[in-house]
């Protein structure tokens, strides 16, 4: 079975957005799931006015996925979906649904108050996901992420940020899958709070190394790397690279899944 990910298109990030999802997808072999959310029309208007609302509304969102659509690799295998929610928890069902490998979504604003208030999609499906959460800065080039030939020595760079804690281990293991898959160096990292804030830490490694990506693991019960301790929150706004969240009981894996545990991991 192919892998699938789920790419989260919204309205100001969906060309970066499909275009790293897209890039990865091509290099990985996987098919892609065009995904948008919405919330429903307010029921407080009449019921024509909600019909009217709901044609401009798909209209605009089939014009959307469109042009996210566009921007990904001709060898891409590309579905289109419009949910209507939740975004966070929607993106996360249609992971699940899918058996997704994982899931792309841009990350809204750099600023710790930006972040508070418009990043709590990427952060809610980095906790809760049942997949990878791969987040998209907005400082990562329109070009999407670094390719194999692109890197000076042929091979592009992947860090994985460890603390000891087993779900870092998780972390670190999908790390090495990708690399494996991709062709890529596995750098593993493990920060020292007392000299450097982790987050500052990988971004000034991954940005030393123009790396191609940066993995963590998100352990709900500890204070290191969860997702409230803040690296999780704040290395999105700092690096310039993609960072993959694995959320702690999430199924980490690119390779294919019998049915049976799609349904369990679902």
């Amino acid at each position: 079975m192919t892998p699938t990910i789920v790419i989260g298109v919204e309205q100001r990030r969906a060309e970066r957005v499909a275009r790293v999802g897209g890039e990865l997808a091509a290099e990985l072999g996987a098919r892609v799931v065009l995904t948008h959310v919405r919330e429903d029309v307010p029921p407080s208007n009449s019921k024509s006015q909600r019909e009217r609302a709901r044609h401009r509304s798909r209209r605009r969102v089939h014009e959307l996925l469109q042009r996210a659509k566009e921007v990904l690799p001709p060898t891409v295998d590309a579905d289109e979906r419009l949910k209507i929610g939740g975004i966070a928890n929607q993106l996360g069902e249609t992971a699940a649904d899918m058996g997704a490998a994982l899931i792309v979504v841009g990350s809204r604003g750099r600023s710790p108050l930006a972040s508070a208030l418009l990043g709590s999609i990427s952060r809610d499906l980095g906790r809760d996901a049942r997949c990878p959460v791969l987040i998209v800065p907005d400082g990562v080039p329109l070009d999407g992420p670094r390719r194999i030939g692109d890197a000076p020595n042929g091979r592009a760079t992947i860090i994985a940020g460890v603390d000891g804690s087993e779900q870092s281990s998780v972390a670190a293991h999908f790390a090495r899958e990708l690399a494996d898959r991709l062709g890529d160096r596995l750098l593993v990292v493990r920060p020292h709070a007392a000299a450097d804030p982790p987050a500052h830490t990988l971004q000034a490694i991954s940005a030393s190394e123009d790396a191609r990506m940066i993995v963590i693991g998100v352990d709900g019960d500890r204070a290191r790397f969860r997702i409230g301790s803040s690296l999780a929150a704040r290395l999105p706004r700092l690096a310039r690279c993609p960072v993959i969240v694995v959320p702690e009981g999430a199924t980490a894996t690119l390779a294919d899944l019998p049915e049976a545990e799609m349904q369990r991991a679902a």
